[in-house]
């Protein structure tokens, strides 16, 4: 290849041409590629300088006579290249830019390939240059501006192919927190990266790629002596608490949580709820300035979950999203944003369908918290074992929310990443004592997770010492007692499957009332708390309990449910398998609709699946038997003195039945 020669002076300076033999085509053609001509000097008789080469560094090692370098690494563009590929999918081509954006190219046209190296072009026309021949008999010299596209893309295309497939969906990482393989902390600020406290540009660290982005607000180092931390607990404490003990230190967990997101193995969502006057949007005022402002936080009034997936990307920036009340029956935007916190929760990933076919999926992990007057009623008990509840009580009269300086709350907000970032190294340590010491009074599976993550997150930012004995004692004894407190109203899926089926009405009527399949299993069970209305043509006496019990199973039997009671141990409902209509019409409409109930009935307290089935309304079934003592106040009497009653009043029971057919 020929050595760089600019063509004006080149042609200014060409040496006078000396007197030898004619050489054969070939020989003339191997003179000129061994002996190119040499260029001008500057100025030399009028002519314009050349221009200057590339930096050695970024051209790489020159081959002799000035040549560019033809020893291309696998999987570069060239030695040194700023445009780093990365791999390719399909037809498309993946490329980390000039600026360390990632870019990815479908068509290596010209105009692709220039803005890939933006302000780098000179090098791209230096390592790919286009030769053109001044007259017939001159030299061959470089086109100046121009470079060779067609051996461009050949090289890229083949250095893309070099590094094999490539799948953004797994390896891209954009801004936020996250961890390595080894546990490490990465932090990326989108012009920045740390890793294990070592600060340097966007790069790929152990086979991901985390691209340069616009940049989100960096830590900051507190002042010496200061202890940001302490700062905002205490405006923390000015809102009226439900909990005042512990819930700004709770929150003060979450400010953690939402900064380092995405390196938590788990991430509690948090839900602020109160009245109008609470300073509810305050509070998300404050959380906003300490990420940082707009860039460090996605936050917002109206939002919908493919909204927030697209705002969010590839990152793990925190969402905090205000006014999330109930809305109409039919409306399903609270519940996907509530199914997209739970996804985040676990770092799970989502996938959507697309027009094209293609579908697209991403990982969410980052950490939520919500503000409204009310708690949606769609929540489920999935989600109320993910979501740690915050009340909030009124301002006492005549006093105001406090008020925050924007510059100072962002300062503080700075120099908590700081101290999280520089502290990480000790998380898993604390992370461990704080479950373990709430694992001593019994605060396990979901709840250790919420808990133990914000405590243990609050005490990072407080102190750069593991807490101590008496530190974990303290706290988690206060804290177990509200969560325990808390626990009655958090039920389960099995909870929830006996709510909805005791709380449907047969459609039998009775002096033109309905009645519930709850109270018709009451009167089967000879409870004292049943309804005397229903049924009370019978004859009272123990022949009349035992004649009203029989015919409310019979009732039962059509919807394949039945009370079981043998006189030798405690009364069973029986819910069948069988998808027969009436129990079908039971469970429409609910999550346990087309047989899931079979599902949630047997993870009730002490649930069986009988191993003969039975025959209900001429219908064969199997089942699952719930004994009655498991569902609270069914067996109580209504007038009974706030204590709960287990067993059944004393009752006839019918006769055991084996494969009895309730006609």
């Amino acid at each position: 290849m020929p050595d760089v020669t600019d063509a004006p002076a080149a042609k200014a300076k060409a040496k006078p041409k000396p007197k030898v033999t004619p050489l054969r085509p070939l020989e003339d053609l191997a003179r000129q590629l061994d002996e190119p001509p040499i260029a001008a000097a500057p100025g030399g008789d009028g002519g314009a300088p050349p221009p200057p080469p590339p930096e050695p560094d970024a051209m790489g090692p020159a081959e002799p006579g000035g040549r560019p370098s033809r020893d291309r690494p696998r999987g570069e563009i060239w030695r040194g290249c700023p445009v780093k590929p990365l791999g390719v999918n399909g037809a498309t081509y993946y490329y980390l830019d000039i600026h360390g954006q990632l870019r990815a190219i479908a068509k290596h046209d010209a105009q692709s390939i220039l803005m890939l190296f933006g302000h780098h072009i000179p090098k791209l026309c230096h390592h790919f240059p286009v030769w053109t021949k001044g007259d017939m008999d001159g030299p061959m010299m470089r086109k100046p501006d121009r470079f060779d596209q067609t051996s461009a893309a050949m090289v890229m295309i083949a250095a893309c192919s070099e590094h094999s497939l490539f799948d953004p969906e797994n390896a891209v990482r954009g801004v936020g927190a996250w961890t390595d393989d080894d546990g490490q902390l990465i932090y990326h600020m989108g012009d920045r990266l740390s890793i294990a406290g070592v600060d340097g540009e966007p790069t790929t660290h152990q086979g991901r790629i985390y691209p340069a982005c616009p940049a989100i607000p960096h830590p900051a180092a507190p002042a010496k002596g200061t202890d940001p931390a302490a700062g905002v607990l205490d405006v923390l404490q000015t809102w009226t608490w439900r909990r005042p003990d512990i819930d700004p230190m709770i929150l003060l967990g979450f400010v953690a949580a939402q900064a380092m997101g995405g390196a938590l193995d788990w991430r509690p969502t948090g839900w602020v709820t109160g009245g109008p006057g609470t300073g509810k949007s305050a509070l998300q005022r404050a959380l906003l300035l300490l990420a940082g402002g707009e860039k460090g936080l996605i936050q917002s009034t109206d939002a919908t979950a493919r909204g927030i997936a697209s705002l969010l990307g590839q990152s793990t920036l925190p969402v905090a999203l205000d006014e999330l009340e109930p809305g109409d029956k039919d409306s399903a935007k609270e519940r996907d944003i509530i199914q997209t916190a739970r996804v985040a929760s676990s770092g799970g990933r989502w996938a959507r369908g697309s027009s094209d076919q293609k579908g697209s999926t991403g990982q969410l992990r980052s950490t939520f918290l919500f503000s409204s007057i009310l708690v949606p009623g769609v929540l489920k008990s999935q989600d109320l074992q993910r979501i740690v509840l915050l009340n909030l009580d009124p301002f006492p009269e005549g006093s105001t929310p406090p008020s925050m300086r924007a510059e100072t709350w962002r300062k503080r907000g700075a120099e908590l990443r700081h101290l999280l970032i520089t502290r990480w190294p000790s998380w898993r340590a604390r992370l461990d004592l704080w479950r373990e010491a709430f694992g001593a009074h019994a605060i396990e599976g979901r709840n250790a997770d919420n808990w133990a993550t914000l405590m243990a997150l609050a005490q990072m930012l407080r102190a750069e010492a593991l807490p101590t004995a008496e530190e974990l004692a303290g706290w988690t004894a206060k804290v177990a007692r509200h969560i325990k407190a808390d626990l009655g109203d958090l039920g389960s899926d099995a909870d929830e499957v006996l709510v909805h089926l005791l709380t449907q009405t047969l459609d039998k009527h009775m002096r033109g009332e309905q009645w519930t399949v709850g109270q018709w299993v009451m009167v089967a069970a000879g409870s004292p708390a049943a309804p005397p209305g229903l049924l009370g043509d019978f004859a009272q006496g123990l022949e009349g309990q035992t004649a009203r019990a029989k015919r409310a199973n019979e009732v039962l039997a059509r919807a394949c449910i039945k009370v079981v009671s043998d006189g030798k141990r405690p009364p069973t409902l029986f819910v069948g398998n069988a998808p027969v209509q009436p129990l079908k019409e039971l469970f429409r409409d609910s999550p346990w609709a087309g047989g899931a109930w079979k599902q949630s009935l047997e993870r009730v307290k002490g649930a069986t699946l009988p191993k003969t089935g039975r025959t209900l309304a001429g219908v064969a079934t199997r089942g699952v038997e719930v004994p009655l003592a498991s569902i609270p106040g069914l067996m109580m009497a209504e007038d009974a003195p706030g204590i709960a009653r287990t067993q059944a009043a004393p009752a006839a029971s019918p006769a055991p039945d084996g494969m009895e057919d309730f006609a």
